[in-house]
């Protein structure tokens, strides 16, 4: 699986990263049968049935300590 770079913001009070952007910058995996790969073997082919399988890797731009407002009604304020 190769790791595409996303950076977001990290919500603490609900524990939930919110991607913003991707990078561009990609840790190849090189497995054949990865889509995203540069050793994916079937570049010329229209229709792989390979996966497009890939991960996150996940840098925190901001840091916020209050949950995001779409988790807020399940952590009510004390």
């Amino acid at each position: 699986m190769c790791e595409h770079e996303v950076v977001g913001d990290y919500y603490r009070g609900c524990q939930h990263f919110h991607g913003r952007y991707y990078t561009g910058e990609v840790k190849d995996c090189k497995a054949e049968n990865c889509k995203t790969s540069s050793n994916h073997v079937h570049k010329t082919v229209r229709r792989c049935d390979c996966p497009t399988v890939m991960t996150e890797l996940r840098r925190v731009q901001n840091m916020i300590q209050m949950p995001h407002e779409d988790c807020a009604p399940a952590f009510p304020r004390r």
